[in-house]
Formats: C-alpha cells, structure tokens, sequence
C-alpha cells in the first residue's frame, strides 16, 4: 500500500517467477489499491515495518530513496501510521511474515487477515485466526519505536542514501 511504482516493480522482478506482463499487470494493481489512501475519508493505515525492509537496498540505491522518501510523505498523512521494527528488538511475535488486518467500518462486515504468498492470496476470517494476527501485530506494535523516532530513523537512512 506505500510501495513506489519501481520499488513494487524491483519487488516482483527479484521474485523472477512472473512474466513482464503479469510483472506490469501487478504493479497497475498494486497502484490501483493504494488510491483508497487518497478518498475524501480515508480508512487508517497503520503498517509496522521491519527495518530490514527499509534497509536493505532493492532495486537500485535510487528506487530506494526515492521509497523512503514516499514514506515520510505518506507517514505525513492524518490517517496514516508507520513504525519501524528496529533489528535490536531481535525475534517478534511477526517474525512469520508480513500480514494484513483488515478492520470494517460496519459491524456486519467480518475483519478479516490477509498475506500475500509468491503465488496467491490468502485471506483468514475465523475468529481464532484473527486473535493470533492481533496478538502478533500488537507485540510488534509495542516492540517498534514511535511514529515519530520511526519517522526520525527513516530520514537517517535517507540522509546515508544521500551521501
């Protein structure tokens, strides 16, 4: 939901099972989902990021900068929280993997998770599985740093790209 269009790009190619088309294709529709961020009432996006993913160069040094400095412009948004998980805190309750909670505005509407694997989707609505994903994103909620040093540690970074 805050990738660049050439950091989404470098993701997928490193991946090297799709072809250019599906490589566009997914892209267009990673894109595509991010315009929810942008609607008159926006949902709250709150993502914790490992610090690995902001380190680690992907792409080019340039696609880089360019996606941390997408991130503190997005982290800038009111509804809008990122975290950094910092390598320090060591082995987290998400170690597992990235995930998606999905929480509806209408009670009727099941909260549900959501992963991406290398080759499809995978999405969780019952009630034991939605415990265990609050439960992980809450430790790691509690084990990365603030909004703001988050935001500090990512503009140390950019300042190291910069040089």
């Amino acid at each position: 939901m805050l990738q660049t269009a050439d950091y989404a790009e470098a993701i997928f190619r490193a991946n090297r099972v799709r072809t250019d088309d599906e490589i566009r294709a997914r892209v267009t529709a990673r894109l595509k989902r991010q315009e929810i961020l942008n609607r008159v009432d926006p949902p709250r996006y709150w993502v914790i990021l490992d610090e690995a993913a902001i380190r680690r160069i992907v792409g080019s040094p340039e696609t880089m900068l360019v996606q941390l400095r997408h991130l503190t412009h997005m982290a800038a948004r009111h509804n809008i929280d990122i975290q950094v998980l910092p390598f320090e805190e060591g082995a987290h309750t998400a170690t597992t993997g990235s995930f998606v909670i999905m929480d509806f505005p209408d009670s009727r509407d099941a909260s549900l998770a959501y992963m991406d694997t290398p080759t499809s989707s995978l999405y969780l609505e019952e009630d034991h599985d939605l415990a265990e994903f609050d439960s992980m994103f809450g430790g790691a909620q509690g084990a990365a740093l603030s909004p703001d040093k988050s935001l500090k540690f990512i503009r140390t970074i950019i300042d190291s790209l910069e040089k």
